[in-house]
């Protein structure tokens, strides 16, 4: 009889009715989601782009253009290397690997080397970069007999600024952690 009335006491609590709703909530949320994922899936799109730079390597690597059959194979290929590629990604095959990261770093080193994005430097620039970096070229050699070469060297400075701007412009996104022996391997102090 004790019992009984233990759990008639528990039936009236206002703390068991709001815990009972919130588990009741949150199992027909973990269902509802759970049935959008298994239908949600994320698609792999092979576009005419894609289609038109799969027959263009064709072409460079045959010297002729792919035939229906080939096509088709290019595009088997495609679609299974984005299948795999989306996996790898989604198994996290991507992280604390050497090669992967030494490529992801080619590329945005690739990024900083375009020359694009620079103006082109005026004949009174070159000339004051000439005057300032005199001793990079022959002491007897005039202006206008290395102008070519007093560009290509005023180009990649502008470049290595350029790109010590935006690495640095990155790099404030990140807080650096470095621990005590790696601070005396660089001869750091407390800065960085």
């Amino acid at each position: 009889m004790h019992t009984h009335t233990l759990f008639s006491k528990l039936l009236k609590e206002p703390l068991l009715h709001f815990l009972l709703i919130g588990i009741a909530i949150f199992i027909l949320f973990a269902q509802r989601n759970d049935s959008q994922a298994s239908t949600q899936k994320p698609e792999i799109m092979i576009t005419k782009p894609i289609l038109n730079k799969l027959t263009l390597t064709f072409k460079e690597e045959n010297t002729r253009p792919p035939t229906d059959t080939e096509m088709r194979i290019l595009v088997e290929k495609a679609i299974r290397d984005e299948v795999l590629y989306h996996e790898a990604m989604a198994m996290g095959l991507d992280k604390q690997d050497r090669v992967i990261k030494h490529r992801l770093v080619e590329k945005m080193s690739y990024l900083f080397e375009d020359i694009s994005i620079l103006d082109e430097p005026s004949d009174a620039q070159l000339q004051v970069y000439f005057a300032q970096h005199r001793q990079q070229f022959l002491p007897s050699v005039l202006y206008s007999d290395i102008k070519p070469q007093v560009k290509e060297s005023w180009i990649a400075q502008a470049i290595a600024k350029e790109n010590q701007a935006f690495y640095q412009s990155l790099q404030n996104h990140y807080s650096l952690v470095l621990d005590d022996e790696i601070r005396q391997v660089l001869q750091l102090g407390d800065t960085l």
